[in-house]
């Protein structure tokens, strides 16, 4: 049987942010080098941590649109106009603001927030950094760079318990997407960085504004589109429309987002290597769809970063499928941890680590699971305590 605790042969690479050699480390036997290094390639892909933040927000979705006009209401947004530039059909009628403000306690960083038309389904906004490239230009001509896209959406579930959620976006099983999914069969896009940050201020903004006795706040499983290659994140206010339109929600995400994703903090995208930026980047497996224990390992320490987080129901064919033989399940596995490797492994003190949710596997399928993760050299822990303790 593997190790309960497999650490990882490499250190992160000191030059090229993902190089061939890593992502053979990483993967092996079993997982392309090209898949690695494609996640890098576009300017506005997971290496550009100099570039700027793109919150999109879309008059399809009233939540959205609760979360944007509470955004716009802080002071320093400011319109470009955008009504003669060429793009596709289905962001035409948009509008476009960038955020300048710079005054003593807020040294901001390069936000742009951009509007969608009625038309625009998230679902359906494939390459939506693509677009924005295509859309923005800065000096010279170029395209703006893009670190991170966050998108300001609705949240619905069957209990209709009001909540405000985090989570990654992807279809980790090609068998298990249907259309309205969107994004694209057996793909990931890179998770934001900023999760951690945000939700732990989102945490804490949410209990300034009076909601904790109302709202769950946490993160969701990996479980939906768009995809595009630029790290990302779904920003939500659930679950049901009275909570969309609730403005105090609204305003809970604006001054969520005002301390984050509009501010430069202390621990900033840099590779200053005079500044403490070490880290514990955390993927799971198992659990179910709302992840209550990447949400304890986020909140007890701010060097935990989260991944890609892929629930049980992903894997109720392990005991089925053998991962030698090519089995789907494992090529989802495969893909999650490459696509959080992908956005993390500039950072030379970055840590990464699996956590497999013991509990929520029978034995046979965990250890079909664990036997993947040693086979590939991937550090996992089965333990919780590992986590707070590699993140102490």
């Amino acid at each position: 049987l593997p190790k309960q605790r497999h650490q990882l042969p490499f250190t992160p690479p000191t030059s090229t942010p993902f190089s061939e050699s890593f992502g053979r480390i990483l993967f092996p036997r079993l997982y392309s080098t090209s898949r690695l290094t494609s996640l890098m390639s576009l300017s506005g892909g997971a290496q550009a941590v100099d570039g700027c933040t793109l919150i999109v927000a879309t008059e399809a979705d009233p939540a959205s649109i609760t979360m944007r006009d509470s955004l716009l209401r802080l002071d320093g947004w400011c319109e470009i106009d955008i009504r003669e530039k060429t793009v596709e059909a289905i962001y035409k009628g948009g509008k476009c603001f960038i955020f300048s403000k710079n005054d003593s306690d807020l040294e901001v960083k390069r936000v742009y927030l951009w509007s969608l038309p009625k038309e625009a389904d998230f679902l359906k906004c494939d390459h939506i950094d693509n677009a924005f490239q295509s859309l923005i230009k800065e000096d010279k001509g170029r395209p703006v760079s893009i670190h991170e896209v966050a998108f300001l959406s609705r949240h619905a579930s069957k209990s209709g318990s009001p909540a405000l959620t985090v989570h990654p976006i992807g279809v980790p099983r090609k068998s298990k997407w249907t259309k309205d999914m969107g994004g694209l069969p057996g793909k990931c896009p890179p998770p934001s960085r900023s999760m951690g940050f945000v939700f732990r201020e989102l945490k804490h903004q949410a209990s300034k504004h009076g909601l904790l006795n109302e709202f769950d706040v946490t993160f969701e499983a990996t479980h939906h589109g768009p995809y595009l290659q630029t790290p990302s994140m779904f920003l939500e206010i659930g679950s049901k429309e009275e909570d969309w339109l609730r403005v105090d929600a609204g305003e809970c995400w604006a001054q969520t987002l005002r301390n984050t994703l509009l501010s430069k903090p202390e621990r900033s995208w840099t590779d200053n290597e005079e500044i403490d930026q070490s880290e514990l980047v955390v993927m799971s497996l198992g659990g179910g769809h709302y992840v209550p224990f990447i949400n304890d390992f986020i909140l007890k320490s701010e060097k935990v970063t989260p991944g890609h987080m892929l629930p049980s129901y992903l894997f109720d064919d392990v005991d089925i499928e053998s991962f030698e033989d090519g089995a789907e399940w494992a090529d989802a596995i495969r893909e999650a941890v490459a696509s959080t490797a992908a956005v993390n492994c500039h950072r030379r003190s970055s840590k990464r680590m699996v956590y497999v949710d013991k509990k929520s596997f029978k034995s046979d399928v965990r250890q079909r699971v664990l036997r993947l993760l040693d086979s590939e050299g991937i550090a996992y822990t089965t333990n919780k305590r590992d986590i707070r303790t590699s993140s102490s």
